[in-house]
């Protein structure tokens, strides 16, 4: 097929393309041009999201029979969607598994109704955004996909660490030993995903009809509490983690600088996600255990000079 990625340049997009190239497609990404051109790509075409003008001209001067964005907002997509109607066999969306919040219970499945969260968790943009492509393909039969990705981790971006960020310092204080403060009691789930296996599930969801108008929870094999999650990066660093439980409010307080409060907060609730449905309609499967995938994110994390 030929496609359209909005966005590519950079970690899971950047993935995506390589998966898409080597499943024998051809991959033409747009991006602002700020970054080397993609090797595995047949071509590039610069041009700002913003610049609407030209950003028409992308999507309709050639015939594609996919789209894929990584990066659009909910008014980008409505735009998107009005002048692709009709014109693409499918448009697949970088959605979010942060919609799901503080929500209960857990795992959280697509089918579970959504609220819309408070101010300390703002995945309203992710939401709204889910929104626009059902209500277009309900009402237009615009074949649209989201994919809810999870948090996403590997080589080519600081891991989460335990403050909601992805701050190096973090990661530095474990290595040299230091104390590292977690919120509450550490016993919040994350749901890591590795890069490659979620970056797998576009080329999946695009060969798989059954996926259009449906929207998809996709993550690694297994939620991990937090507390754990940081003592596999120890392990990997070769350290023994030192690690104390406190109120949030005391990490804001401590780390003003590098510590997002929404992040934080964020990373204090359960985050985990049923992707059975994945699994079942889009012979989709997460490969990478998170042991494996945090391996490689600190060799690349040295090879950075993070660590």
């Amino acid at each position: 097929m030929k496609i359209l990625m909005i966005g590519g340049t950079r970690f899971i997009g950047r993935a995506a393309v390589s998966d898409l190239a080597n499943r024998g497609h051809e991959v033409v990404v747009m991006n602002r041009g700020l970054q080397p051109e993609h090797p595995d790509a047949a071509h590039s075409i610069t041009c700002d999201k913003n610049d609407r003008k030209n950003f028409v001209q992308v999507l309709t001067d050639e015939v594609w029979d996919v789209v894929i964005d990584t990066i659009l907002d909910d008014q980008e997509l409505g735009f998107v969607v009005e002048h692709l109607r009709g014109k693409i066999k499918q448009f697949i969306h970088t959605g979010s598994i942060g919609v799901y919040g503080a929500q209960t219970p857990i795992p959280a499945r697509e089918t579970d109704l959504l609220a819309e969260h408070d101010e300390v968790y703002n995945f309203n943009h992710k939401l709204r955004q889910d929104q626009v492509l059902l209500r277009a393909h309900r009402e237009h039969g615009f074949p649209g996909t989201s994919l809810r990705m999870s948090y996403i981790y590997g080589p080519g971006a600081v891991p989460l660490e335990g403050w909601g960020g992805r701050a190096p310092k973090f990661f530095q204080r474990l290595r040299d030993g230091q104390t590292v403060l977690l919120p509450g009691d550490g016993r919040a789930l994350l749901h890591p995903g590795y890069v490659t296996d979620l970056a797998s599930a576009f080329g999946n969801a695009l060969e798989s009809p059954e996926t259009i108008g449906q929207v998809y929870n996709i993550a690694g094999p297994r939620a991990v509490m937090m507390k754990d999650y940081i003592a596999q990066i120890a392990t990997e660093l070769g350290v023994e983690p030192k690690i104390d439980y406190v109120d949030p409010e005391k990490i804001l307080q401590q780390f003003p600088e590098l510590v997002d409060r929404r992040g934080l907060f964020f990373a204090s609730e359960h985050m985990c996600c049923d992707i059975s449905k994945a699994c079942r309609e889009m012979g989709w499967q997460p490969e990478t255990s998170l042991g494996a995938g945090l391996a490689k994110s600190v060799v690349w994390m040295r090879q950075e000079g993070h660590v």
